[in-house]
């Protein structure tokens, strides 16, 4: 029927309002031409009214569940989270007939003999609304209630909602039976103090379940629907306990229960006690921390009132074979860290459209902390080099082949201070290619390079690379001082696997309300910011880092991998981040109280390495390299393209690793220059006949 009259109205507004005219022009005359316009008005607004109404054949699968469901990758749900801990929902048969009793008289008596609608309380509240010259009283049955409740909100009150209000009242009625609609009314209804339902209501005013309750307690509970948040704020206990008395006498007038049954309940004394434990119930223990930093990007987009309104569906990048085998490599690796390494984080997103597809915040049960170590700042070390190296090569002030001094140096600062930098070894190598000084993290060659192209020029590369946190602007930013959060580093990391392409992290792809219609869509937002062939030097050199240097451990058999150590001053924060054609991963390790790691050699080459190897393995066992699928060569050395000393010039290799994965073509591939349309997708960097090309889209 409410569909039917939904089409009506909204298909046949302007022949109503024709016929309507006619109509009026030739009983009325002109007085008919100002109440059409009135009438007119009311139609549009109630068609527009009843138009964001859903079907209702499935009202019953969202009553008393304002909440939020949350999909993976593959549309699969990965739960239900009740907003604010809101409603948990009872069958009536398990809520007692004495507080269902409660309810009827306190807001609707006629409940079971109306078909929606109350024509008497109608009257009643249009003679007050007349006398008050405004919409004070809605006279509205527990029918209309629900649908206020579940489709219009705190909303104003005005003319054409409570008629669209009623009309759709009188469609539930025939789509439920009375106890159904009861059952969702009590699951649904507010009763003050952020309880939604009945249960919550119990648990939250008394401790206890709802099939608990006593008739007093649910004559209590009861009086709390027509004002709840003043009935129940506990500073109008009072007021709250006449209206229970009111509520029980009107149980006897309409023969609910008997004078003594009354006389008894109102002479308990009520005993308050909240359990809210109980309200708040895990209600995303599965991936909890991906769940979190969802909720918290809703939270910032909608008010509770919107989200409660819309019944939001939330499709995420969640990949449930990635999110597992983090969560699983974690809960393994804590076991055994170094004494001093009490927490751990990993956060990966794919390399080709920024997708995040796993976030673990810490290594232990997300209930017991809810801090997010993954999505929140920690100082990153020789994270932070490669941002000094490719500023050099975007500056042509180096090539992976030039030759810095690694020996010490001192740097005049302000108020007259030296800034002397050290080696983590406390060792020097004298002068060396900038291929060895990265892969081998030399603290003081990294000093040296920031020192010729400026440090303001390395803030602007990190910058440009996707890390917001402000930056010091010193030396010392070189070796790693700022804290940034893995978040924000595979953002950046992300930028050096797509040759220069930025694209921010993204973990939500679309927004459903609960009618099925789409309100927000998200995609990957690709930006250039770095020429293409300094970063191929840059990601040559990091590969470096694993194939030779301090990153030995990330090694990934038969797979390409490019990454960074990171050691924080006194190993307070150990880290990896790396990629491989087509996965960016951040691993850290810590602990809470930023407190020095104890242990010899304790740095992330030597533990988060390991630890980033071993969430790769388990991904990759689970997701082989589809077939059809080749790899496109990214850079062909430096040797013979740059000026370099004649053994360097021997050594010259060409490089393995390539940016991603491109499928064979069926027919030419198109080459585009700039930015591709959001429709296109990234597949890969290539180079032909010893030419760089720009990156390959592919429909």
């Amino acid at each position: 029927m409410l569909r039917l009259l939904k089409v009506w109205f909204i298909d046949n507004v302007h022949d109503i309002l024709i016929f309507v005219h006619r109509t009026f022009q030739m009983i009325m005359g002109p007085v008919g031409v100002i109440a059409l316009g009135t009438i007119a008005v009311l139609i549009v607004t109630v068609a527009f009214q009843m138009s964001r109404v859903p079907d209702l054949k499935t009202l019953n699968q969202y009553h008393g569940a304002d909440s939020i469901q949350i999909y993976d990758s593959k549309d699969k749900l990965i739960c239900n989270v009740p907003l604010g801990g809101t409603s948990i929902a009872v069958p009536l048969s398990q809520i007692p007939r004495g507080v269902q009793m409660a309810v009827l008289a306190a807001e609707d008596h006629r409940f079971y003999q109306h078909p929606g609608l109350d024509l008497s309380g109608i009257s009643r509240a249009m003679l007050a609304n007349l006398q008050a010259r405004r919409m004070q009283q809605g006279g509205s049955t527990i029918t209309q209630q629900l649908v206020k409740n579940l489709f219009y909100g705190d909303e104003q009150r005005t003319i054409d909602r409570k008629v669209a209000e009623m009309l759709v009242a009188l469609s539930v009625e025939q789509h439920y039976s009375k106890d159904e609609i009861l059952a969702m009314y009590l699951n649904e209804i507010y009763f003050g103090n952020g309880a939604h339902g009945i249960e919550q209501a119990a648990l939250k005013y008394f401790g206890k379940d709802v099939w608990d309750l006593s008739l007093a307690e649910g004559a209590f509970l009861a009086g709390l629907i027509r004002a709840p948040s003043f009935y129940g704020d506990p500073e109008h206990r009072q007021e709250a306990f006449v209206r229970q008395w009111q509520v029980l006498d009107v149980m006897v007038e309409y023969g609910y229960i008997s004078q003594r049954e009354c006389s008894w309940a109102k002479s308990k004394m009520l005993v308050f006690k909240s359990i809210n434990s109980r309200v708040v119930i895990h209600p995303f223990n599965r991936y909890p921390y991906y769940v979190s930093f969802v909720l918290d990007f809703l939270r910032q987009h909608f008010t509770e009132a919107e989200m409660r309104r819309e019944g939001l569906h939330v499709y995420t990048n969640l990949d449930r074979v990635a999110q597992e085998a983090a969560e699983q490599t974690l809960a393994r690796e804590i076991v055994r860290a170094p004494r001093g390494v009490s927490n751990e984080a990993l956060i990966s997103m794919g390399a080709k459209d920024g997708a995040i597809r796993a976030i673990v915040g810490g290594a232990h049960d997300y209930w017991s902390n809810q801090w997010n170590s993954a999505t929140n700042p920690h100082t990153v070390g020789s994270l932070f080099k490669p941002f000094v190296y490719l500023t050099g090569f975007l500056e042509n002030q180096i090539n992976p082949n030039s030759r810095i001094d690694d020996a010490p140096i001192k740097i005049p600062v302000e108020d007259g201070k030296i800034y002397s930098p050290v080696n983590f070894d406390h060792r020097y190598m004298g002068k060396i290619t900038v291929r060895s000084a990265l892969a081998n993290s030399r603290n003081v060659c990294a000093v040296r390079v920031a020192q010729m192209v400026g440090i303001s020029n390395v803030v602007n590369t990190a910058r440009l690379a996707g890390v917001t946190t402000p930056l010091p602007q010193n030396y010392s930013l070189a070796l790693g001082s700022a804290a940034i959060s893995p978040l924000e580093l595979i953002g950046a990391y992300g930028t050096f696997a797509r040759g220069g392409l930025y694209i921010k992290p993204w973990a939500i792809r679309r927004i459903d309300n609960r009618s099925g219609h789409t309100i927000a869509s998200f995609g990957p937002q690709v930006r250039r910011v770095f020429p293409d062939e300094p970063v191929f030097y840059l990601v040559d050199l990091l590969q470096e880092v694993v194939e030779h240097g301090t990153g030995t451990q990330a090694k990934l058999a038969g797979r390409p991998v490019a990454g960074k150590t990171g050691t924080a001053d006194k190993a307070r924060d150990i880290w990896f981040v790396g990629f491989t054609p087509d996965m960016v991963t951040a691993v850290w390790g810590g602990n809470d109280h930023n407190l020095p790691i104890a242990g010899h050699n304790v740095t992330g080459g030597s533990v988060m390495a390991q630890v980033w190897r071993d969430y790769n393995r388990a991904y990759y066992a689970k997701t082989p390299t589809p077939a059809g699928y080749l790899m496109a060569i990214k850079y062909q050395g430096a040797g013979t393209e740059v000026s370099a000393p004649a053994p360097e010039r021997r050594r010259a290799r060409s490089s393995t690793f390539r940016i991603a994965h491109v499928r064979q073509p069926r027919r030419p591939m198109r080459v585009i220059q700039t930015n591709p349309p959001e429709t296109d997708y990234y597949q890969g960097a290539i180079r032909r006949n010893n030419n760089i090309t720009d990156y390959v889209w592919a429909r």
